[in-house]
């Protein structure tokens, strides 16, 4: 682990250049009258930011990646990071001379208080952002031929496919090769600034995502195990991080069953995972406590098939039919729904 305070230069707000066909499809798009609709969400065109895109292409590369929060941050092709608002204003550029050897931004991800921003990079780098002061707070570097055998670090060359915090922490995070490796990434500070780096289940099959399951807006026993979902092409993982690595549960590929689509079980070339952390439910105040809140659970897909594991709390953990007392909770997960797509899923949130 590296500190680099090296620190990146705030850029001013680029002038937008929009182009007479786009502004008067927006206009039009605007002067449309509102129609009445059944539809479960809404969508706006984030018309502001792209006018903006042509302009920070060509002054920080490509664009390469994206991922939202309280800001947005565009990952380019020439290793940048920009940060803007949701009006295309850009808050700050990141990159320094060592980062300009990292690779194209390849993965990006914000902590849950949008202050911390963690890299993934084609030359297989991994990189934490305070970005708000434009300096780096760890830097994971790729392991290289000449490194011993246990030396931790994503094999140099091997672009990062996914990154994400831990939680609500600032200091834990995972990253996700190409390469099929998944890393756990605490920086520890205590005398001296120092990061422990180890790897997670894997079995060496095509990496499609890992994702950590975030904090909510209810505290649960979940919070406290820092659990983390691995799909590959051929099993679902689920590990705990806290307070040692340990597997919490694991399935191998299968199709959904009851169907009629799509039911020969072959390897899926297309996965994606997603968590729903716990959330806190508004009832008449006559509802039972318990049922006050959802607790997490876990969508995932493979090839065209779509899984749903709920998360049950055990409190009869002394496993002969009495409760003990303030223990904590067994956490198991339950495969809830299924569904078949006509198409491959290659996304889901």
């Amino acid at each position: 682990m590296e500190s680099d305070t090296e620190p990146s230069t705030p850029v001013s707000t680029l002038e937008a250049t929009p182009e007479t066909e786009y502004e008067n499809r927006i206009a039009n798009l605007e002067a449309a009258p509102t129609q009445s609709t059944t539809e479960y969400f809404s969508w706006q065109q984030l018309a502001d930011i792209s006018e903006r895109l042509t302009g920070l292409g060509e002054q920080y590369g490509a664009l390469t990646t994206v991922c939202t929060g309280d800001y947005v941050a565009l990952g380019t092709e020439r290793g940048s990071v920009v940060v803007t608002d949701y009006l295309g204003r850009v808050k700050m550029a990141l990159g320094t001379a060592a980062s300009a050897a990292y690779g194209a931004v390849s993965a990006l991800a914000f902590s849950a208080d949008h202050m911390v921003l963690v890299a993934g990079y084609a030359q297989g780098f991994v990189v934490v952002w305070d970005w708000a002061k434009g300096t780096t707070a760890a830097v994971s570097r790729p392991r290289q031929a000449s490194d011993s055998p246990d030396a931790a670090g994503h094999p140099a060359g091997t672009a990062i496919t996914c990154v994400g915090f831990i939680g609500a922490s600032r200091h834990r995070y995972i990253s996700g090769s190409g390469g099929g490796l998944v890393l756990y990434h605490h920086i520890v500070r205590r005398l001296l600034t120092t990061m422990s780096t180890q790897p997670l289940a894997s079995d060496g099959g095509v990496l499609f995502e890992a994702a950590a399951l975030a904090r909510g807006t209810h505290a649960c026993v979940t919070d406290d195990l820092g659990l983390v979902a691995i799909l590959t092409d051929s099993s679902i993982t689920i590990v705990k991080t806290r307070h040692g690595v340990e597997q919490q549960y694991r399935a191998g590929f299968q199709t959904a069953e009851g169907t009629r689509r799509r039911t020969v079980a072959r390897r899926p070339y297309a996965g994606s995972v997603a968590w729903q952390s716990a959330q806190r439910i508004e009832r008449p105040a006559t509802t039972p406590a318990e049922s006050d809140a959802m607790l997490p659970k876990l969508a995932y897909s493979w090839g065209a098939h779509i899984h749903i594991l709920a998360v049950h709390l055990d409190y009869n953990v002394s496993g002969n039919g009495t409760a003990l007392g303030s223990a904590a909770p067994r956490v198991q997960f339950e495969r809830e729904t299924e569904w078949t797509a006509i198409e491959d899923v290659v996304f889901c949130r």
